[in-house]
């Protein structure tokens, strides 16, 4: 590894009107001894002249509609630090943020999440992509050990993973990697004392295209660890995503207790972008097993 004690990894993904706040939290001049790398498609065209200027920060440019998964993975790829925080360009850090990620003792720990806080103008759409996200990350939390974090705002021992090569070649979609951490035996930690403030720039129209997109990678993935009954099982049950999915989201909000009223300005936009997973899901049940299909 190199004499950085940190690399940042930024996702840019409809989010480049975030760059200007998030450099001034970040502080590079402040920070040399970290390296910060944005990884962004054409559809963001401004991120290079955005974060000009630092010797520590690098634009890393990646295929158009790349999910943000992938671009994490391809900053990681290239992260010279033996820490790799993770975040995207519709987060904001605190002032601290970076400090406190130099900071954490991480010799027993794979990866460290911290809170995510919801941005106090958010629109009603912007709340429903809040509580799909992270409602489990929100304000106030205690210092933990956990069995989910969001890398949406997390530091990971750069080493844990790359040892996983096989799952790094399509991104780092951090559930398929946590799990493999757990399975090693190794804990997950919720930090509070790491902050950043959700401040979304999706159009309707780009998070329900992600919500589709995601949702046929977590099918695909998992299609490929269930018999063929189950998978067929689980397109007939397809419809009944959203629903379940609502109920658990409903749940964390009541049991939070401070977001009920925004819930109900919320509501119809978590049922489209549940939809949108629903049928995304569904999609990629399906086509697993037209590759199933083909290959034979």
């Amino acid at each position: 590894m190199s004499d950085y004690k940190l690399t940042v990894v930024i996702a840019v993904q409809h989010s480049q009107e975030n760059l200007p706040e998030i450099i001034r939290m970040l502080n590079p001049v402040g920070h040399e001894n970290v390296e910060f790398i944005f990884c962004c498609t054409p559809a963001d065209s401004e991120t290079d002249s955005l974060v000009a200027g630092f010797d520590n920060v690098s634009v890393l440019s990646v295929e158009n509609n790349s999910l943000i998964p992938v671009l994490w993975g391809d900053g990681i790829k290239v992260a010279q630090a033996e820490k790799v925080a993770l975040s995207t360009a519709h987060c904001v850090p605190t002032k601290n943020w970076v400090d406190t990620l130099l900071a954490v003792d991480m010799t027993t720990l794979p990866a460290i999440g911290g809170i995510i806080e919801n941005d106090s103008a958010a629109s009603a759409r912007d709340w429903a992509i809040f509580f799909l996200r992270y409602v489990s990350f929100a304000p106030p939390q205690q210092k933990k050990q956990i069995h989910e974090i969001a890398a949406d705002n997390a530091v990971y021992r750069t080493a844990d993973i790359l040892q996983h090569k096989d799952l790094l070649e399509i991104g780092f979609w951090e559930p398929s990697f946590h799990a493999r951490f757990r399975k090693a035996g190794l804990s997950l930690e919720l930090d509070p004392e790491i902050k950043v403030v959700h401040k979304n720039h999706y159009s309707s129209a780009q998070f329900f295209a992600q919500r589709l997109a995601h949702g046929k990678e977590f099918g695909l993935e998992r299609a490929g660890k269930i018999s063929t009954f189950k998978r067929r099982l689980l397109i007939l049950l397809s419809p009944l995503l959203p629903v379940i999915f609502l109920k658990k989201i409903i749940s964390a909000v009541l049991q939070h207790g401070g977001y009920n009223a925004k819930l109900i300005t919320a509501f119809p936009w978590l049922l489209l972008f549940l939809l949108a997973w629903g049928l995304g899901e569904a999609k990629g049940y399906l086509a697993f097993g037209r590759h199933v299909k083909n290959d034979k």
